[in-house]
């Protein structure tokens, strides 16, 4: 989610050394071959200069570290896209005291949060302009879930994809932007110079914003962004478990579902499976009774529904030794 004051990100500091031994000049960056080539001194200066820990799993490594030097060295994105001047800095790190060296606060850092106050009009009834928060969300897309498309869109036009301000229709009610201003466009974040990036630019910060950590809050974000949606999930036990016993208990009461709400449970004998006999196998907890001779391999699948129709399977394995 882009809005009124987006700007670029950063990288980590330590442990990211190690990924630029070698040099890494050149690297391919999407699925149709294009490729970028960036300076390696920007890279490790980008990758050196972040202040938060970066989650590299997956990406390009001078997309990252290039995309920091520009969020963190060559804009200040985080002056806007903070809460502001007050905690842009961590205590003892604050710059304008003469505090050195100089410490991004990492709690608010890309957050979003700033008020730039009414505008265009301080005095009069029109809408705050608050920075968004271009931290991932925890789908781990930068931006708060945008695509690289959409955010491609945003810089190249200065479109606001969340139309937070639209222009007033009638006069003005503390939340509309009056002519000749476009509500449609973000009226702070300066996109007219950002829009004369380069894609590989643009990439870049991208991929970047999608490797900080994410915050919570921010002006129009969901609560627990943070936090990864709850998934429908089968656990089935015993795993290769080895009984003389010709009965044994299953348990799939550790499945989750993803609406919180009550699970249907199907225990079957995958083919290729030996025969064995479940009673209650509509439930968590059924139970097996061995029919055959020991020294062979069981499995018994489980499947779980949720209320919306999601499922999941999991095997639970028994190595029956009885005779």
């Amino acid at each position: 989610m882009l809005t009124e004051t987006k700007q670029l990100l950063t990288a980590t500091p330590s442990g990211i050394a190690a990924l630029l031994i070698g040099g890494l000049l050149f690297q391919a960056w999407n699925a149709q071959a294009q490729t970028a080539t960036f300076d390696p001194v920007k890279v490790q200066k980008g990758l050196a200069i972040s202040p938060v820990p970066l989650n590299m799993t997956g990406k390009d490594p001078n997309l990252v570290g290039y995309g920091s030097y520009l969020v963190n060295a060559v804009a200040d994105c985080n002056g806007c896209h903070s809460a502001g001047p007050q905690n842009e800095f961590a205590p003892g790190g604050m710059p304008y005291f003469g505090q050195h060296p100089a410490v991004v606060n990492p709690a608010t850092y890309l957050g979003g949060g700033r008020d730039f106050g009414a505008f265009p009009d301080p005095n009069g009834p029109f809408p705050h302009i608050i920075s968004r928060n271009l931290t991932p969300d925890s789908t781990g897309m930068a931006v708060g879930g945008d695509s690289f498309d959409k955010f491609l869109q945003t810089i190249r036009t200065g479109m606001d994809p969340d139309k937070v301000h639209p222009t007033c229709a009638g006069p003005p009610d503390g939340k509309c932007i009056p002519a000749p201003f476009n509500g449609d466009l973000l009226q702070i974040m300066p996109w007219p110079i950002s829009q004369n990036m380069t894609d590989d630019d643009l990439r870049a910060i991208y991929t970047y914003l999608s490797a900080i950590p994410c915050l919570e809050g921010g002006p129009g974000e969901a609560p627990n962004r943070c936090v990864p949606a709850a998934q429908t999930a089968a656990v089935a036990t015993p795993k290769n478990a080895s009984i003389i016993s010709r009965e044994i208990r299953l348990d799939g009461s550790m499945s989750t579902s993803s609406d919180g709400k009550p699970l249907t449970y199907l225990w079957t004998i995958p083919q290729g499976s030996p025969s064995a006999a479940i009673y209650g196998g509509n439930t968590a907890t059924p139970s097996v009774q061995f029919t055959q001779r020991g020294g062979a391999l069981y499995n018994f699948q489980l499947t779980v529904t949720d209320s919306t129709g999601k499922s999941a399977t999991d095997i639970a394995t028994v190595n029956y030794q009885g005779n």
